[in-house]
């Protein structure tokens, strides 16, 4: 197979899932996922409303020596199961005693990201599905320096964070792998985090636009959806990265050429594409290496 290493090869074959096997209970970067659900948090708060506009009542003053969560609804969608996953969540952050409204906000956070914000949204996050919602409970004391005070939180105080999961997306690209024996392209290498490698041939650039689909997606079709995606892209002739999103946050095709953004849209959501677009004198070209991770819910674009 022209695109992987007999060593890839055989580690592609082992994620295979057979035909008339139940699918695997998700797990958190190799670990198994476990909900560590406070009970005594789920009593001292109500909460109501439509899912993904929560309302926040405090029925006891939350006074917690650690951060805590608790699982209020438990979603049957897709679970986060890396910490760098990311989930579109509607968040809303109260005072723990005074039931005070501080913040409202509908945004991508990932368990890393959540968890750099507020000390133990990382673990109210891990291995929790979409459709859930999620009350974490956060000591006054692991809060960034002086926001306590800003938000009128008394040292013995919490701050409480009701997330729902509106939509998750992938960690990476988890599609089935396509074979490919076209002359004269680059190949793809992958590191156990999704992060693409590309090696490109030592020969002159193509001419024309080419696509490969190097894994094929299973979920939702993209079509004129927004799609969230991660890049990649390498200069044919330079073999150096121009660009690429895996250090930050998903993207959408925004800024990319209109070659790529026309093949993410005719792809499914788990699909990793190799789009090869050529400068317009012909000499050179740029790889772009796209897994398409999520489209973004119709009803969420207006919020």
């Amino acid at each position: 197979m022209r695109k992987t290493t007999a060593a890839l090869s055989a580690l592609a074959l082992s994620t295979i899932v057979l035909t008339g096997c139940s699918a695997a209970a998700p797990t958190f970067e190799g670990a198994a996922c476990e909900r560590d659900s406070s009970v005594a948090l789920q009593k001292s708060v109500n909460v109501s409303g439509d899912f993904g506009a929560p309302r926040v009542e405090i029925e006891l003053p939350v006074h917690t020596g650690k951060p805590a969560y608790a699982d209020i609804v438990t979603g049957d969608g897709r679970a986060i199961t890396d910490s760098r996953q990311e989930a579109i969540l509607a968040r809303v952050l109260v005072n723990g005693t005074t039931g005070q409204t501080l913040d409202a906000q509908l945004k991508l956070w990932s368990p890393e990201s959540a968890g750099a914000e507020l000390a133990g949204a990382d673990e109210a996050l891990k291995c929790a599905t979409e459709g859930s919602r999620i009350v974490a409970s956060i000591p006054a004391a692991d809060l960034p320096e002086g926001a306590a005070q800003q938000i009128g939180l008394d040292a013995d105080d919490s701050l409480v964070a009701v997330y729902d999961v509106r939509y998750t997306a992938l960690a990476k690209a988890d599609g089935s792998a396509v074979f490919n024996d076209a002359p004269g392209l680059p190949s793809v290498v992958r590191a156990p985090d999704g992060r693409p490698g590309v090696i490109i041939p030592d020969i002159a650039a193509p001419k024309k636009a080419t696509t490969e689909t190097l894994l094929k997606g299973e979920h939702e079709k993209v079509g004129d959806g927004t799609a969230l995606i991660r890049s990649t892209s390498v200069g044919w002739t330079s073999r150096s990265v121009g660009q690429t999103t895996w250090d930050g946050s998903v993207t959408s095709t925004d800024g990319l050429p209109a070659e790529v953004a026309e093949a993410v849209s005719k792809s499914r959501v788990g699909s990793q594409l190799m789009v090869v677009v050529p400068t317009q004198s012909g000499d050179d070209a740029t790889v772009h290496v796209v897994d398409v991770l999520g489209v973004i819910p119709q009803e969420l674009l207006s919020q």
